[in-house]
């Protein structure tokens, strides 16, 4: 039977624009003003600094250590939760994690640290009973089959009775079925065709509805 439904963030429930603007428009607005510099001039910096470490190290997912590297003053987490207005679920999203969430319990798995999942979550947290992160839990930035295995174990249930949902093809589809997880890719661009392929979070609900 089926208890669990588990939802990746980014690209699932909200759009990047949050996560674009933090990275990309505010911490680099932040280092402006401590040079005393332009602001393109900061966020070209930036980005480099980002490309020399990589999205392969678990650093690159961490705020405080862009903010020590950065010798940035202010609270990491703070300046996160003050763009939290910046954050868009996509439309049919709020009704479906309202819906589902009267019928199964709703976590999330990711591979953004918990701290800011939370952030994004925080009009919707009264749907969500747990939240993973691939970062938080485990240091890596993959979400393995290791990682799914270790979240039923920590839920108390076989991996049939949850079903995953996500926009990664890798994390979100094949390492959760690698532990006989029941998941679906959410493809937004609508390229991609299959049994186990979605276009929305309506999807979603319509395949489970049909289970």
């Amino acid at each position: 039977m089926l208890k669990v439904v588990s939802f990746d963030i980014v690209g699932t429930l909200v759009d990047f624009y949050y996560e674009d603007y933090v990275w990309k428009e505010a911490i680099p607005q932040l280092l402006a003003r401590k040079r005393g510099t332009a602001f393109e001039e900061a966020k070209s910096y930036v980005l480099r600094e980002y490309d020399r470490i990589g999205i392969k190290s678990v650093r690159w997912y961490l705020p405080e250590y862009w903010f020590k590297r950065f010798s940035l003053e202010e609270d990491s987490m703070e300046v996160l939760r003050s763009h939290s207005d910046k954050v868009r679920f996509y439309p049919e999203a709020p009704s479906i994690l309202e819906n589902l969430s009267q019928k199964y319990d709703l976590i999330i798995v990711s591979s953004t640290t918990r701290d800011i999942a939370k952030i994004m979550m925080e009009k919707f947290s009264h749907c969500f009973k747990h939240f993973f992160s691939a970062v938080s839990d485990r240091r890596e930035v993959e979400k393995t089959p290791q990682f799914y295995r270790m979240i039923c174990k920590t839920l108390e249930i076989k991996p049939c009775a949850m079903v995953h949902v996500g926009d990664e093809w890798l994390s979100d589809f094949i390492s959760p079925r690698r532990i006989g997880i029941k998941s679906l890719f959410l493809d937004r661009s609508g390229k991609k065709r299959g049994k186990f392929v979605i276009k929305d979070l309506k999807g979603l609900q319509s395949q489970l509805e049909s289970k």
